[in-house]
């Protein structure tokens, strides 16, 4: 049942990766657009940098738990590679442990920002006006999906006994 529900958030995660990496093309063409009018034509789309630094602030956030799950987070392989195998995997527990933990901070932090911010009704006034609740509310969603990812790497390590592809979905 569990490796059922690993797979289900495996490919959660997976559309959230594509997501991610949608939001930074649409950034790239519109960043593109915005040199060209500005360069060639009657002006520049003078949103497109606020826009562009909220896609970063959700791309980073969103892009983690995808990363940790394919396993491209920030890693030191040259030191646990070096390790024996049940290095190998103390090293993993002691780090997704780690993980966890940050992750559980981030997410009780990340709902208490955003539902202060939801309930004094604050809003960010720039070129837009955003509600302040609606950018917070990306931390605690990406705490939350890192959260889980790390207890499945937790399980996947207690399967995992030792081998070579420890801490790999």
């Amino acid at each position: 049942m569990l490796v059922r529900i690993d797979r289900w958030f495996g490919r959660l995660l997976g559309l959230v990766g594509a997501g991610v990496g949608i939001l930074i093309g649409l950034m790239a063409v519109v960043m593109s657009v915005d040199v060209a009018l500005r360069n060639f034509g009657p002006g520049n789309l003078a949103w497109v940098v606020e826009v562009s630094e909220y896609i970063l602030f959700i791309t980073a956030f969103l892009g983690a738990p995808w990363a940790l799950r394919q396993g491209a987070h920030i890693r030191m392989d040259l030191v646990v590679l070096s390790l024996p195998p049940a290095g190998r995997v103390a090293v993993e527990i002691l780090g997704d442990l780690l993980g966890l933990a940050v992750s559980v901070v981030m997410l009780w932090y990340g709902l208490a920002a955003a539902q202060d911010a939801y309930k004094t009704g604050t809003v960010i006034i720039k070129f837009l006006v955003v509600k302040e609740w609606w950018s917070l509310s990306i931390v605690p969603v990406a705490a939350l999906l890192l959260s889980i990812e790390f207890l499945f790497r937790l399980a996947r390590l207690k399967g995992a006994g030792g081998s070579d592809q420890v801490g790999t979905p």
